[in-house]
């Protein structure tokens, strides 16, 4: 155990190493994320609801964090939609806008962090 007020080199180096790995693992869940989120502003455009559910179930089971917490939340009504008797694939579902708007939200706070 390093008592003194600054670390040890070798305690700083084990530190910056944690840090790297750490900033790599969160760029990588990020990074996920964003891609998904991307595959499902395109498949709405291009109207493909079944890549819309299959991106919302992908999206529902993400785990919620205080950036994110919303499009899971709106990523596990829209699979609830989905999965309801009667559900069309053919049209629009109407909890999508309300997780698009999440999935916008949550973008541009990722890109602007």
């Amino acid at each position: 155990m390093d008592s003194s007020d600054y670390p040890s080199l070798p305690n700083l180096a084990k530190l910056h190493t944690r840090l790297y790995v750490d900033n790599l693992r969160v760029e990588k869940t990020v990074d996920s994320q964003l891609n998904g989120i991307d595959r499902l502003l395109a498949a709405t455009i291009a109207e493909d609801w079944e890549t819309v559910a299959e991106v919302s179930r992908y999206l529902a089971q993400l785990a919620p964090d205080g950036t994110n917490s919303a499009v899971v939340h709106n990523a596990l009504q829209l699979c609830a939609e989905f999965g309801s008797e009667g559900a069309s694939p053919t049209k629009r579902p109407k909890h999508l806008n309300t997780l698009l708007d999440a999935c916008r939200a949550a973008r541009k706070s990722w890109r602007t962090s």
